[in-house]
């Protein structure tokens, strides 16, 4: 499965999420993100990592302890990862490109439809 895929499946499951999981999840996410935009390299990424410390902050923004965030974390992560897998297991890729070969324009063209429960 392709990482556009993924992706989707993701932002699926994440869209299931109770509202303080949701919410945490993002949260993190996003401060990660911002964080990674900033960085040239994968040792600066990991310095503003401990500068910023998303963990840290969302702490502070959920009233919660640092401990209580990284269990709460470790937690949505392992149950995305196992929604996402079991729609992954689940989904079906139907080829279509043998309808289109034949079009002009359209011979270098792959059509593939993805299919989940």
């Amino acid at each position: 499965m392709n990482d556009g895929m993924i992706a989707y499946l993701l932002k699926s499951e994440v869209a299931k999420l109770g509202e303080e999981q949701r919410q945490l999840y993002r949260f993190i996410i996003e401060l990660e993100d911002a964080l990674a935009e900033q960085a040239d390299t994968v040792e600066e990424f990991r310095r503003l990592l401990v500068l910023h410390s998303p963990f840290e902050q969302a702490a502070y923004c959920f009233n919660r302890s640092l401990k209580e965030i990284a269990t709460m974390m470790q937690q949505i992560e392992a149950e995305l990862g196992d929604k996402i897998e079991a729609r992954r297991e689940r989904a079906k890729w139907l080829d279509y490109t043998d309808r289109f070969a034949g079009e002009a324009g359209q011979e270098d063209k792959q059509l593939f439809l993805f299919i989940s429960e």
